[in-house]
């Protein structure tokens, strides 16, 4: 999935594969294949989790505490907001 650069060495880029294109934007911005999609999805994830807790707290007690992700779907599709 990760290849090196495509257009002899002069900068790094990936070629868009399914909706992996945050990944892709990343590792481009950065020059190189610094992160993968399982990257993403445990970043995703983290941030899931921490706004559950967010949306959790006495503050925030009208809003629902919703359970479905923000930050990533089933099919790897990043929401980069």
């Amino acid at each position: 999935m990760m290849e090196g650069a495509s257009n002899g060495g002069m900068l790094y880029h990936e070629v868009q594969e399914s909706k992996l294109c945050a990944v892709h934007c990343v590792n481009t911005v950065l020059q190189g294949p610094f992160f993968s999609e399982f990257d993403l999805a445990a970043l995703a994830s983290d941030l899931d989790n921490k706004e559950r807790q967010m949306m959790m707290l006495p503050a925030h007690s009208s809003a629902s505490g919703d359970l479905f992700s923000h930050n990533v779907s089933l099919d790897g599709d990043f929401s980069i907001q």
